[in-house]
């Protein structure tokens, strides 16, 4: 699904988990869990949980990012058409469309005998599918959006894309996407998150 249709899809999201969409490799699950504590925000605070072999994980901005060049790794060959993928999405585009015109492969590592000597699963298989990888990034852009809407997390996280695509650390392209403390100040009001 496009963009446009996940913000209509989550524009009034109850309490608890939403399910955004499941896949042979697993699921992609946008959970709303209310308000944390009463010295924060009234807005609830949404979280991405991706369910992939058995197990659940919550993963952030700078885990994307690294899986991101994990697959560039395992297949440099693909990574003008991954990070062509990455824009794209951060752009509206829908993840199903974009994995079949840029003919991604579902893992970008095969376990073979050349690669059995990789220590975790994750480098054999170059990160979580590709399915889950790109609507899994569809997903956090909306979370980010849902928890902070001045962020305006799509264009956020495609200058962390281009950043990381450049060749920057990914704790420092992904810095825009921290919260930021306002000037002369280190710590957040409870009136600043209202």
């Amino acid at each position: 699904m496009r963009y446009s249709d996940l913000i209509e899809k989550t524009k009034n999201l109850p309490l608890g988990k939403l399910v955004i969409g499941e896949f042979a490799t697993g699921r992609v699950i946008i959970n709303n869990v209310g308000v944390r504590h009463f010295y924060m925000s009234q807005r609830p605070e949404y979280r991405l949980i991706i369910e992939s072999g058995g197990k659940t994980y919550t993963p952030r901005h700078s885990d994307f990012l690294s899986d991101y060049i994990l697959k560039c790794e395992c297949r440099p060959d693909l990574r003008l058409a991954l990070s062509e993928a990455c824009d794209a999405l951060c752009n509206g585009a829908a993840p199903s469309e974009l994995k079949e015109t840029k003919k991604l492969p579902v893992y970008f590592s095969d376990v073979s005998e050349a690669s059995w000597s990789y220590q975790t699963s994750s480098f054999q298989t170059g990160g979580i599918s590709t399915e889950l990888f790109l609507h899994g990034l569809q997903s956090l852009i909306r979370v980010y959006d849902l928890n902070d809407p001045e962020l305006k997390a799509p264009e956020a996280f495609r200058k962390a894309f281009l950043d990381a695509q450049g060749g920057k650390p990914v704790a420092e392209a992904a810095q825009r996407l921290r919260p930021q403390i306002k000037g002369g100040k280190r710590y957040f009001d409870r009136l600043e998150r209202a």
